[in-house]
């Protein structure tokens, strides 16, 4: 790898690192399921990787990601439901974006609050939302990694999603 695409690929992670839980939170409120959320995320992820390069200057990450994801929830609807058709008015993704911004400020203290939340996880907690989201691994990959049944890891995960959302609603 030249210094030319380390960079990129330095630039690239660091964004995702700092804005990727956005993202993910806004496939989560539209597909309201964390399996197919997961996948939808990781597909946005390596759209947005690949269209990396062409798209600079990016202005606002979290935008961008959230139009790519958009998309990719789009060709789910399609695929998921084969024999309905699925439209949704172009209009939509206006209003979502809109909304987006809107909760910008709400959102920033959110994260203050599940970054709190996150240290008081337990070390085994951490480790699963490292490898999760951080290392980006799928379930099964983690399962793999950990000696562990691919349905053991969808239950830790929900368990940690859970304490994590009872710590942010909690914390003032």
């Amino acid at each position: 790898m030249d210094k030319k695409d380390q960079y990129k690929s330095d630039e690239f992670l660091n964004l995702l690192m700092q804005k990727q839980m956005r993202i993910y939170a806004f496939i989560l409120s539209v597909v309201r399921n964390f399996e197919d959320a997961d996948d939808i995320l990781q597909e946005t992820v390596h759209t947005m990787w690949q269209k990396y390069e062409d798209c600079r200057p990016i202005e606002d990450f979290v935008a961008w990601g959230i139009q790519v994801a958009y998309y990719k929830i789009l060709e789910y609807r399609k695929k998921k439901e084969r024999n309905v058709h699925v439209d949704l008015h172009s209009g939509l993704f206006d209003q979502l974006m809109a909304a987006t911004r809107t909760l910008d400020k709400e959102g920033e203290e959110v994260l203050e609050k599940l970054k709190r939340c996150l240290k008081q996880l337990s070390p085994r907690g951490r480790r699963f939302i490292e490898l999760r989201y951080y290392q980006d691994l799928k379930p099964k990959q983690i399962a793999v990694l950990l000696g562990l049944s691919v349905l053991n890891v969808y239950k830790i995960l929900s368990r940690i999603h859970s304490q994590l959302v009872q710590c942010v609603r909690m914390h003032p």
